[in-house]
């Protein structure tokens, strides 16, 4: 019987010693969870004192968004960035393209220094927003419109519905409107892939431990993260929830715009360059860790390389007057990679446009 009362009391025993670490645990995780917040807070006041919004904020109806133009000149450059970053991406663009005439990037909801959004917008919604922050702020047309990645498909859906204000375009390694239909399905995971990494962003920021972690800054090569330009963009991409959430949207939300299985639709004989990186699949491949260069993924990158470069040359033949070029010793991010070739390609429509 005494056996039976002893085994009977270790067991309360160990069952209150578990109970008590648990408790202790949790009060842990409080406490951790309350410093992370007051961190974050402190830190993101810190980074908005430090880099506050370089152009001027704008009342649109729903929400104020960041405009900021540079230079003087006519017709005015519209620089539209990809999905989920902010206009100030443009930096090493735009200083260059301000020299020869007037040049404007923007935050689309939720990047930035723009207000959010309340859901994800279309290409429409966004043609017109784009539109009604240019007219709110005095920047009428003409326009060229220079589009990187997604952004060369809000730039296409701006020129169809605002013909006459568009007279050139230039596209850095641009979407397309059907690629969702025509990459191989393993290509599709990376975007179920971001739109975990998005939700769980939203759930860790508030308590510092995206800032800590740095993950933004594994998404920006060291030749960016290293400059003050750099860090001004990375400090917006930290600073708020408004960011994850903006980037989740913009993932639903090019889900659908990128599964048009009409594709592109004509642009007439309007000025157009479509640059696009020229990353074989052989460069692609060195990016690969050797233990994960299996067949598989050999025939994957061959297959997107030349399904993309197809896509690619079917927007430039988009225009009568369009021109594909090859970007060398590029990445996707040829704004970053070879800038240069993009302020050339701006400025010969530029001048096209002035019939020099």
């Amino acid at each position: 019987m005494n056996t039976k009362n002893n085994l009977v009391t270790k067991r309360r025993g160990c069952l209150g010693c578990l109970g008590r670490g648990l408790v202790g645990l949790l009060a842990l995780l409080v406490v951790v969870m309350i410093v992370g917040a007051i961190y974050q807070s402190a830190a993101s006041a810190s980074d908005l004192k430090k880099y506050p919004p370089p152009g001027q904020l704008y009342d649109v109806g729903e929400y104020r968004l960041h405009l900021d133009c540079v230079g003087e000149g006519s017709p005015t450059v519209i620089l539209e960035a990809g999905a989920g970053s902010p206009g100030r991406v443009w930096y090493l663009v735009q200083e260059k393209v301000a020299e020869f005439t007037r040049v404007c990037s923007y935050d689309r909801p939720g990047f930035g220094w723009s207000d959010p959004a309340s859901g994800p917008l279309g290409s429409e919604q966004t043609a017109d927003i784009l539109h009604q922050l240019l007219q709110t702020a005095g920047v009428p047309g003409p326009y060229v419109m220079v589009g990187h990645s997604a952004g060369g498909v809000l730039v296409r859906e701006f020129t169809q519905k605002y013909q006459s204000e568009v007279v050139g375009m230039v596209l850095v390694d641009s979407s397309h409107e059907s690629q969702n239909l025509r990459f191989p399905p393993e290509y599709l995971d990376s975007a179920k892939q971001k739109v975990m990494m998005y939700k769980a962003c939203q759930a860790l920021t508030p308590f510092g431990i995206v800032r800590m972690a740095r993950l933004w800054h594994r998404m920006l090569p060291v030749s960016v993260t290293s400059t003050d330009a750099g860090r001004e963009v990375l400090s917006t991409m930290y600073r708020s929830t408004a960011y994850c959430a903006a980037s989740l949207n913009e993932e639903i939300s090019f889900a659908e715009i990128l599964s048009q299985p009409d594709g592109s639709a004509s642009l007439g004989d309007l000025p157009l360059i479509a640059l696009t990186a020229d990353t074989t699949p052989e460069k692609m491949m060195e990016q690969v860790p050797e233990f994960m260069r299996s067949e598989n993924v050999i025939t994957l990158y061959t297959t997107l390389y030349e399904a993309g470069l197809e896509m690619q040359r079917e927007l430039a033949d988009l225009s009568s007057q369009g021109r594909q070029i090859m970007v060398k010793d590029s990445g996707h991010s040829i704004y970053l990679d070879q800038p240069d070739v993009v302020i050339d390609s701006i400025k010969e429509i530029v001048e096209q446009v002035h019939g020099e």
